[in-house]
């Protein structure tokens, strides 16, 4: 019984959900540190850090195959907890970044996203996170070798976006009108490629979470159960930057693209001469042609979620672990940035969410024990994206004690993302086909008791 106990109070379970969260479907990242609540102290303190790394890129796009790298990029999140009490009661007070995205589709033909339609704007790159700080209480009630709990708190979370799209802009209009007259009768454009950048920020929104807990101590038995809120993110407001990426060139009626000087060449020989103090002045790679612009972005949603988590002894030193987590993902639908009048839509129409995971945890002596757990993670992606797949993962952590008041956790998962695609016909910008891709994860933490 007492190796039971000593395994509980010292398993890497904690370390196995900081992995295995960090990579669960949609946007989520990282969770709050509960778990540190029954830990034993007066004070507790943990501090974590995990990195993965998603390997997602696509096999084809609008039927034509080939080798655009990886969209997905790398990322890493830090955690840190503070816990004070007792057996009776206690609280943490934890940060951790709890939803965050990044894509970059530079190495696409034209380097971005094709656009929604000809002539459209095309997604480059974009990222948002949000950043949670908690505070979760538990009150406990012990009898018969028995302990009941219930857990409940607030959160505030914060949200942040940045991206760009590629387009080519018609400067015409700023032409002496002679020659839009000139270029007009020719059927003509004078286009500029450009970037819109967009920064957006919303501000702290307020949710909350509850749950119950019951716990066996001599049997290291521990089952919770957890409920996150939904946060609603509708005051996202920023500014935008219109910059040119290249040098201004013409497009001719069918289709051609001509440089400026050539373009001028063709007028000469009808006639119309094109001043040189005018081709000095159009917009080359790098020049700002707007800044400050007003920008804004729908409302973004947290989605609610539920998360359980069990252990229990099931042999001298060896634990049965064991959790699920419902994610409500069918709130994204798609996201819809605005710079100037100017719209970008990115589809998700996702499903809901659905992570579970089993495995054993065993105490190999007084200062070390480990963990080893299997999960699955049902994929969001209904086909107007398809990131987010069925994901299959193995993840294992070990643990290492020295003494009663420090412990130091390792962990690394392994997953196995199934193919998938995207198309029009399902509410896609594009189509696209993603191959059979890998997610490698790690973490680390360190927690003192005093």
């Amino acid at each position: 019984m007492t190796s039971w106990k000593r395994l509980g109070a010292g398993t890497a379970l904690a370390t196995l959900a900081a992995v295995s969260m960090a990579q669960a479907g949609g946007f989520q990242r990282g969770t709050a540190d509960t778990d540190i609540l029954f830990d034993k102290g007066t004070m507790t303190t943990r501090m974590g850090f995990t990195y993965v790394d998603p390997q997602r890129g696509f096999d084809s796009v609008n039927g034509v195959a080939g080798s655009y790298g990886t969209y997905t990029g790398t990322y890493q999140i830090p955690t840190a907890a503070v816990k004070f009490g007792g057996d009776a009661a206690a609280c943490v007070g934890n940060y951790v970044e709890a939803f965050a995205a990044e894509g970059d589709y530079t190495a696409l033909p034209g380097g971005a996203q094709p656009a929604a339609f000809p002539g459209g704007s095309r997604v480059r790159d974009l990222e948002f996170q949000s950043n949670e700080w908690s505070a979760t209480c538990r009150v406990s009630y012990s009898a018969n070798a028995m302990r009941f709990s219930l857990l409940g708190g607030l959160f505030v979370e914060d949200f942040n976006f940045e991206g760009s799209s590629l387009a080519n802009r018609n400067i015409g209009a700023t032409l002496p009108a002679s020659l839009q007259g000139a270029l007009g009768a020719l059927g003509a454009q004078l286009l500029v490629p450009v970037s819109l950048a967009a920064e957006i920020e919303g501000s702290y929104q307020t949710g909350y979470r509850i749950g119950a807990a019951f716990e066996m101590p001599e049997i290291a038995l521990r089952a919770q159960i957890l409920y996150r809120s939904q946060v609603e993110h509708d005051d996202n407001t920023g500014t935008g930057t219109l910059a040119a990426t290249g040098d201004a060139f013409v497009r001719l009626a069918n289709g051609a693209q001509v440089s400026v000087p050539t373009a001028a060449a063709l007028l000469a020989r009808s006639g119309v001469t094109v001043p040189s103090a005018l081709l000095n002045a159009l917009p080359t790679a790098g020049t700002i042609l707007a800044s400050g612009l007003p920008a804004f972005q729908n409302t973004a949603t947290s989605p609610q979620s539920l998360y359980i988590n069990a252990q229990t002894g099931i042999a001298e030193g060896t634990l049965l672990l064991a959790s699920f987590r419902w994610t409500d993902w069918s709130t994204n639908r798609a996201v819809v940035t605005t710079v100037a009048g100017n719209s970008n839509t990115s589809p998700y129409y996702w499903d809901d969410g659905y992570s579970a995971s089993i495995g054993i945890g065993r105490a190999f002596n007084e200062q070390v024990s480990g963990s080893l757990s299997l999960g699955y993670d049902s994929g969001v992606s209904t086909g107007a994206e398809t990131t987010y797949t069925d994901l299959y993962t193995v993840s294992g952590g070990l643990s290492l004690k020295n003494t009663d008041w420090a412990e130091i956790r390792f962990g690394g998962l392994i997953g196995y993302w199934t193919d998938g695609e995207q198309s029009i016909a399902r509410g896609g910008i594009y189509n696209a086909t993603v191959g059979n891709d890998w997610v490698y994860a790690a973490n680390a933490s360190l927690k003192l008791n005093f």
